[in-house]
């Protein structure tokens, strides 16, 4: 906040609240970032390699199929000496897992023959304990020290699509180093199987996994984990580098340093597209919608399939035939391969009319049905769950675009994309991406946003603000230019849409002490609340039950009540206040 009377925009905000409600908002750091004075000093522990005795027996485990083995085997040597310091108080370094192992971790962790199709609880262990290794490794090593931007390499940076058929092959020429060499793992889940190999990039992964939050809920369960460690990894990664640059103030190329963090890297490898900006937003809002699985498509083979369950049944005899290649029970699938028997599974619903599925549904896989869910605000977009994390996103690529905007883009297009996406949603999950509460946007960043979409959505004769800043909110600006104005259109979802915003940001300012109990105020927002609602009734046509509005008139009448309820409540303090004044 630059004053006690406005605040502004998102240029302020701190990338230690990427994942942490934020508290205040503080003007801006040569970086745009807020670094608490204690974080001189990294709370991470030195990393040194793996003794060769060691990362052999990890290898071994891994090529014979023992993956918690050899996860169990690196948890315990990275953990080793944790609460041991030095005679100086620091530290002691810490055995680094190999990046070729953290690589193939992070398949093991949502891979789904490990997960959805595990034949074993075995598997399934492999897959947690895959997943702790990677978060263990960020908290003791952070993302510098484990070397995670090199495990983390996507081996299809362009993001050109390919067919199955056309995956990169390892070869020869791609091969390692003599050194490297030692650690790689030969193996399919960590070749042609591996995650960054089948993947296009990151943001085809986000979009992928975003489309199983609306629609596929038990793979969803697992990439939820696997997103969430990710942004904390983008974040830490961020955040490292940034106290590394201000804490040597004799480096010339800090910004060069900040240019190498995952998340820039990642959104580059989206430069070479034609929109690429655009794409990284439509994974971010991937809703399961024919176009959002058409554009990011399942990273595995059948991913969305389980394994046939026979529930005792017993299997007919297969008679033997080596030369059709028929062998019966004597060869097992390979479990880590794609093409392991599976089946799509018929939803639970199938016995239901075609008007209860949801449009968008997939006609395999274990899709989630309209009615076997709690219908809330955050189910379009796949639960809450789903919607805090792309909060987490779109708070990520504003940090990086206020910091960065030559890298990325500036943050005035960033939050036309995002205006773009958020238009266009539900009123309640409208309302809840954009709601104060949120614990993710900053508040400069949700007054910034909430700014530019009232300026998308209100009445021609609403004024623009004439600030210096167009996104600096004040009490002035608040009653010229948003309270007493409707929508540029009769339509009830608009008006409720232009009112949640207007309240959003009554909500910000009240919390942030910007706004005076005033007779200007008071009018100003019972004028908005009075052309909302008469602009509706104008309008001639009716909703689905009959009533003008229905649902949307429902929330535009709540929110006008909540808005004069919260400028009595500023009445109500400020009187106090004078009154206690007078008494003293």
């Amino acid at each position: 906040m630059s004053s006690q009377t406005s605040f502004f925009t998102a240029q302020e905000m701190s990338s230690s609240q990427l994942s942490d409600p934020p508290s205040e908002v503080s003007p801006p750091s040569d970086l745009s970032l807020e670094r608490p004075k204690q974080a001189s000093q990294s709370r991470y522990r030195p990393a040194k390699q793996l003794p060769y005795q060691l990362r052999e027996h990890c290898l071994i485990y891994f090529e014979e199929g023992l993956y918690s083995q050899g996860l169990t085997l690196l948890l315990n040597i990275l953990s080793a000496g944790t609460s041991t310091k030095t005679p100086s108080g620091d530290s002691v370094p810490a055995f680094a897992p190999p990046h070729q192992h953290l690589s193939l971790a992070a398949t093991l962790a949502i891979h789904p023959s490990l997960t959805t199709r595990a034949s074993s609880i075995e598997r399934v262990r492999a897959s947690n304990t895959a997943l702790r290794l990677l978060r263990l490794s960020n908290k003791l090593l952070g993302p510098l020290n484990a070397n995670f931007a090199t495990a983390f390499t996507f081996a299809n940076p362009s993001g050109l699509r390919r067919s199955t058929g056309q995956r990169r092959r390892v070869t020869d020429a791609d091969s390692p180093s003599s050194n490297e060499d030692l650690d790689t793992v030969n193996i399919a889940l960590a070749k042609a199987g591996s995650l960054w190999t089948r993947a296009e990039d990151f943001w085809h992964v986000v979009g992928w996994a975003f489309n199983c939050s609306v629609l596929w809920p038990k793979r969803w369960a697992r990439w939820k984990l696997w997103l969430e460690f990710m942004l904390d990894v983008l974040r830490d990664d961020w955040e490292e580098r940034v106290r590394m640059v201000e804490e040597r103030t004799d480096w010339i190329d800090g910004v060069d340093f900040l240019e190498e963090s995952m998340i820039i890297k990642y959104l580059s490898s989206d430069f070479s597209r034609y929109g690429g900006n655009r794409r990284v937003i439509r994974a971010v809002f991937a809703d399961g919608s024919p176009k959002s699985l058409n554009e990011f498509k399942e990273i595995f083979k059948k991913e969305t399939s389980e394994r046939i369950i026979n529930n005792g049944i017993k299997k007919l005899a297969v008679k033997v035939n080596v030369d059709e290649e028929v062998y019966g029970d004597y060869v097992e699938p390979d479990e880590d391969s794609d093409d392991e028997e599976a089946q799509s599974l018929e939803p639970p619903f199938s016995s239901q009319t075609s008007d209860d599925v949801l449009p968008t549904q997939p006609q395999n896989g274990n899709a989630v049905h309209q009615s076997s869910i709690t219908p809330n605000g955050a189910t379009p977009l796949g639960g809450m769950d789903s919607l805090q994390l792309r909060q987490r996103f779109l708070a990520l690529l504003s940090l990086t675009s206020a910091s960065l905007p030559r890298s990325f883009t500036p943050l005035q297009s960033l939050y036309d994309l995002y205006v773009e996406h958020i238009r266009p949603l539900p009123l309640p999950t409208f309302s809840l991406l954009l709601s104060p509460s949120t614990p993710y946007l900053l508040p400069s960043a949700l007054s910034s946003l909430s700014q530019l979409l009232l300026r998308s959505l209100l009445a021609s004769n609403a004024p623009l603000p004439d600030t210096d800043d167009e996104d600096e909110l004040t009490q002035e600006v608040l009653e010229k230019c948003y309270l007493p104005y409707a929508a540029n259109t009769k339509r009830a979802e608009d008006n409720a849409k232009v009112s949640l915003l207007v309240e959003g940001l009554l909500r910000l300012s009240m919390k942030h002490g910007i706004l005076i109990g005033t007779a200007g105020l008071r009018e100003a927002v019972d004028e908005g609340i009075r052309a909302r609602e008469g602009k509706v009734r104008d309008d001639g046509r009716r909703s689905r039950g009959g009533e003008k509005g229905g649902e949307e008139m429902s929330w535009l009448k709540a929110s006008a009540g909540r808005m004069r309820a919260l400028v009595g409540m500023i009445e109500n303090a400020q009187g106090d206040v004078e009154s206690s004044s007078d008494t003293e």
